[in-house]
């Protein structure tokens, strides 16, 4: 994967560089927001990994920048915010994991072959509802409006979609969308689903996604 790493430290910044070469990732590194447009303008993108306090603004603000140019990209928030509130705030913005330094390298490499692992859905389309989702050009569209989603809950909408009604665990929800085989100790899943939820409020069809207290979700 091209990955951007946006990191101020430099030991850090190179330490990252380093171990993503090494599993044959080819790697950008940027210290600032500045620094990181430039590089969003000349060059493709697969992920990101972002830290957020950086020397002349926030991590956040390249995140959006990502989300508008490269929005098939993977975003990881790699910092040392570790406060649930933060972690909620990183995957509401539209980061696709949240990771808390001090970190293991392993584990964030792990964390990106995850990302790099959704699933590639069957070449079809479904109706639900007023929703129409294609999986061959990774679109949904509510009563006719073009859905702007991430990946995440690109892949989210059509994993429901596919279920045909029945309810999706949050443990088949992480497997296949995320491409975890362990659950992390956040509420990920749940967070994805209440933004997702929203962006479907926006158009009139909130009420689609379905919560079954203690079981998961359904797409109704």
């Amino acid at each position: 994967m091209k990955i951007l790493v946006l990191e101020d430290d430099k030991e850090t910044a190179e330490a990252l560089r380093v171990g993503l070469e090494r599993e044959g990732h080819e790697v950008l590194i940027a210290d600032g927001v500045a620094s990181a447009a430039i590089a969003l303008e000349t060059r493709s993108l697969d992920a990101a990994v972002l830290d957020l306090g950086l020397p002349d603004g926030s991590g956040y603000d390249v995140l959006t920048q990502i989300r508008d140019r490269h929005p098939e990209a993977s975003c990881l928030i790699l910092t040392a915010r570790g406060a649930l509130e933060d972690r909620v705030e990183g995957l509401d913005r539209g980061a696709d994991d949240y990771l808390v330094k001090p970190f293991a390298f392993a584990e964030l490499a792990a964390r990106l072959r995850a990302l790099e692992r959704r699933p590639r859905l069957e070449a079809t389309r479904f109706s639900v509802g007023a929703l129409e989702i294609d999986m061959v050009r990774r679109v949904a569209a509510a009563r006719g409006s073009r859905l702007e989603l991430t990946p995440i809950e690109f892949g989210l909408l059509a994993m429901l979609a596919r279920s045909d009604g029945q309810i999706v665990n949050r443990g088949s929800l992480l497997r296949e969308v995320w491409g975890y085989d362990f659950e992390p100790a956040t509420n990920v899943v749940d967070v994805h689903v209440n933004r997702l939820r929203r962006k479907l409020e926006a158009e009139g069809v909130g009420s689609a996604i379905r919560t079954v207290r203690g079981r998961g979700y359904s797409l109704a």
